[in-house]
């Protein structure tokens, strides 16, 4: 059986006590934590298999990464 890819916006924010902190937005309480840049985009990729592999066995619709990223100007 084939595989089905599928792309998901993650957000990736810098913890102030070091390391990064990362979650999916189309997939509530999905974040991990990361030493690492490339350590939490790892972890991120285990998470979103796991959250994924859970809707496939509950019969659950993959959700749709609806997210749109975008920036503002705001003068201050």
């Amino acid at each position: 059986m084939q595989k089905k890819e599928y792309r998901f916006t993650i957000v990736v924010e810098p913890c102030e006590e070091g390391g990064f902190f990362a979650y999916c937005p189309a997939l509530p309480g999905c974040h991990v934590e990361g030493e690492t840049y490339e350590e939490t985009l790892a972890e991120m990729r285990h998470s979103i298999d796991a959250f994924l592999e859970d809707y496939i066995a509950e019969g659950e619709p993959i959700p749709d990464d609806e997210v749109t990223v975008t920036s503002l100007k705001v003068a201050v």
